[in-house]
């Protein structure tokens, strides 16, 4: 849903929030359940956070007591924890205000070939009466790798400005969090040379036709053939053309938003498609013959705010952060990237950058001249909540530069299928029409449509999982992943905002099928 809608669900969730937040009356009663029931380690990755998230934030200070057992494991010879423990269980202290609690777990020694270690983590006891055992009681941690069976995942987006980027990994139940304005293109490691644009921090790029020369390019550059631009009427707000001669004129254009230029029967179109695909990207494949790889111009996206948005609202997008000028050859091993400021006349920065086979893309920051990590190993994340995601396209009958929120992607370049079920829909008059299919509590391996699962468009779960209108998760839905390795979850989103109405802390529940 675009930005320009979250005006009213602002104002609803703050009068919701004005008339409840102080009637203790109405608290949800407090359970503790582990995030994942499943947590592996390997021979470099030995420490593990074991987490425990609480239903709402505590009212009271209290302590959690939990029990483990081991299997072939133990304590103080084959592993560790923190807090310690004492005669088999481990006391952990809550605060007031506290949302969860947390146990590291060290592993000291592999298991010996051909045998299996685990520990068995179990919520024991609670010194408060009123607190409950949640959904997941117990979390086993194994020694060696294992597909994670089951979990309940507090995204790390950051709040309402959703300065994160966070890929999910089901089998081992990670997520990592990264920075969306710490890069701007998307360098493919696979056998085409293709580049993706950041759309969470809504970077765009435009190809100056038949120029091939960095430095000769200022705002003052004529373009080789004028281009006919759609755009919309800003007085208006409908359809018009304009035409741009120059790069300065093609600027005015260039940053995502309502009034982007483009023309999409024409295949002009100064963002990445959104369904992912290599051939959908603004830049052209780059050739291994140098002199056919043209100059492009880069709008950098915009700045992430640093003020928070109301309880309920967003703010995502702050300041456009300018223009470079860009242009990348291959080698088919090897990018290089030269790029400059736009007024560069003099000299211009070149970085080459190898391929990369254990990483789908790899990110690259104009605005630091160097290569970031972003995703992780092409076969350890299967979704990314990209949080915010832009690209050019269709809204209704326009067609203009589009800004989502609450946005989450899967992995089709690393062969994940994913797609959602729907159990009921209604009507403009509010009458229900339920489906002949499972409840996500009953759908089990057996009711897995293999030719259901999509791998050609990324955005199948998108932004669709909540109402921004209504400001609310839709319990109408759920969906369903095959990662590479061919394990099999069902996953659905259980909150659309934290416990005090602040967006960009949703959450989900899944289970390996």
């Amino acid at each position: 849903m675009k930005k320009l809608t979250f005006l009213s669900v602002s104002l609803f969730l703050a009068m919701l929030s004005a008339c409840s937040s102080d009637d203790s009356d109405d608290l949800i009663d407090f359970s503790v359940t582990f995030s994942t029931a499943t947590i592996s380690t390997s021979e470099t990755d030995t420490t593990k956070e074991i987490t425990l998230n609480f239903s709402r934030a505590a009212t009271e200070a209290g302590t959690i007591t939990v029990s483990f057992t081991g299997e072939n494991a133990v304590y103080g010879t084959d592993f560790s924890t923190v807090p310690a423990a004492t005669s088999g269980s481990i006391s952990l202290p809550v605060a007031v205000g506290d949302l969860s609690t947390t146990i590291t777990f060290t592993k000291i020694l592999d298991p010996i070939e051909g045998t299996t270690k685990s520990v068995t983590f179990s919520l024991d006891e609670f010194d408060n009466t009123d607190w409950m055992n949640g959904s997941v009681n117990s979390a086993t941690v194994s020694f060696s790798p294992i597909a994670a069976l089951n979990g309940i995942i507090d995204l790390e987006n950051g709040g309402s400005n959703m300065p994160n980027q966070v890929y999910f990994d089901f089998s081992s139940g990670v997520q990592t969090a990264v920075k969306r304005d710490t890069w701007e293109l998307g360098l493919f490691n696979g056998s085409e040379n293709r580049v993706y644009l950041n759309a969470s921090l809504l970077v765009s790029a435009a190809e100056l036709e038949g120029i091939t020369d960095l430095l000769s390019v200022t705002e003052a550059t004529a373009l080789t053939s004028p281009l006919e631009l759609n755009t919309l009427d800003a007085m208006t707000f409908q359809p018009t053309t304009v035409t741009v001669n120059t790069v300065e004129e093609l600027l005015q254009g260039l940053p995502v938003g309502y009034f982007q230029y483009g023309d999409i029967d024409e295949g002009v179109v100064f963002t990445d498609t959104w369904q992912g695909d290599l051939e959908g990207t603004a830049f052209a494949e780059i050739s291994t013959t140098a002199d056919e790889n043209n100059v492009y111009i880069v709008g950098l996206g915009n700045e992430i705010p640093t003020e928070a948005a109301e309880p309920g609202s967003i703010n995502t997008t702050g300041d456009h952060r300018g223009f470079m000028k860009v242009r990348i050859l291959s080698d088919g091993s090897n990018y290089t990237i030269q790029y400059a400021a736009l007024d560069e006349t003099a000299n211009f920065s070149e970085v080459t950058v190898p391929k990369n086979s254990s990483y789908l893309v790899s990110g690259f920051s104009l605005t630091e001249g160097q290569s970031v990590s972003v995703e992780p190993a092409a076969d350890a994340w299967d979704i990314n909540f990209s949080g915010v995601f832009s690209y050019y396209g269709y809204q209704g009958p326009l067609v203009a530069g589009l800004t989502y929120s609450d946005f989450a992607v899967h992995n089709t370049l690393g062969d994940v299928g994913l797609y959602q079920i729907t159990t009921y829909e209604r009507d403009s008059e509010g009458v229900v029409t339920e489906f002949d299919v499972p409840s996500y509590a009953d759908f089990a391996r057996g009711d897995v449509d293999e030719s259901a699962l999509v791998y050609d468009d990324r955005t199948a779960i998108g932004s669709g999982w909540r109402d921004a209108f209504g400001g609310v998760l839709k319990d109408d839905r759920y969906y369903v992943l095959k990662d590479a390795a061919g394990n099999y979850y069902k996953m659905m989103f259980t909150a659309y905002i934290s416990n005090e109405g602040v967006r960009g802390n949703a959450q989900f529940t899944y289970e390996r099928l």
